[in-house]
């Protein structure tokens, strides 16, 4: 084995409160709300500019405090959607009211707090808000465009799409099958695994590297294209990694 260092349904309505604070023709809004969602369903998620902290729960629901920040106009035409089928819990922070239109900022920056039960897929879409998601278990999604995406002590198969903002992945755990995919134009990816790991590694970069801490067995390819075997290979999983000038780390 060789050891590469390489470069290259319907909810329930807890509380919703609404705090006006003017400052630069700005307001802030407060909204909390429970949904009910068994373990194994799916949070989905679709905002703009803000932050989204999702965190694990031992509960059998969802609860999503927000805070909305925008001018009083804005905040009354683009509305925090939350809706449920049963089996997914919806989450829009810009529904804007069909009769309403405004040239510019047409959006309301949200900051989430979200708790979820323990076993939930995760599919979030943003454009500049950061994404943390500590310690769920199940399907992971998330895709933006310039916000840093942090999985803490998750576990589960990933997606990640980002195009400037940085990636951090931190699997509690490993199983037979896992699938890390990262994709980014600029932004740097962190990925620690434990122990047990094992897969097929692909990476493809333009002018980005890759660097592990762990050992890698080289099948084909070269500094800026390669596949290669992390611990045993097999069929243990498959971790790829697609950047442009974004470097890529693999670590316990």
């Amino acid at each position: 084995m060789k050891r590469l260092i390489l470069a290259f349904a319907p909810f329930a309505v807890i509380t919703l409160a609404v705090v006006g604070v003017r400052a630069a023709d700005q307001e802030t809004e407060r909204v909390s709300r429970t949904v009910k969602l068994n373990p194994g369903g799916t949070l989905k998620l679709k905002s703009f500019s803000g932050r989204v902290t999702i965190v694990a729960a031992d509960t059998d629901e969802v609860a999503i405090d927000a805070v909305r920040r925008a001018s009083r106009n804005r905040l009354d035409h683009i509305k925090l959607d939350v809706h449920s089928d049963g089996q997914t819990v919806y989450v829009d922070a810009n529904r804007r009211d069909p009769s309403w239109w405004q040239m510019h900022n047409n959006v309301v920056e949200t900051d989430f707090d979200i708790k979820v039960p323990r076993r939930t897929n995760i599919d979030v879409n943003v454009f500049s808000a950061a994404v943390t998601v500590q310690s769920v278990e199940g399907r992971h999604r998330v895709g933006a465009f310039s916000s840093r995406i942090r999985l803490e002590d998750v576990s589960g198969p990933v997606k990640a799409h980002t195009f400037s903002g940085a990636v951090d992945i931190h699997a509690r755990d490993w199983r037979d099958g896992q699938d890390v995919d990262v994709d980014t134009f600029s932004g740097d990816v962190t990925l620690r695994v434990p122990e047990n790991a094992r897969g097929l590694v692909t990476f493809n970069s333009f002018s980005g590297h890759l660097n592990s801490e762990l050992p890698l067995t080289l099948r084909t390819g070269n500094r800026r294209s390669l596949r290669a075997e992390l611990g045993s290979g097999g069929e243990g999983g498959s971790l790829r990694f697609k950047t442009f000038s974004g470097s890529v780390r693999i670590d316990r």
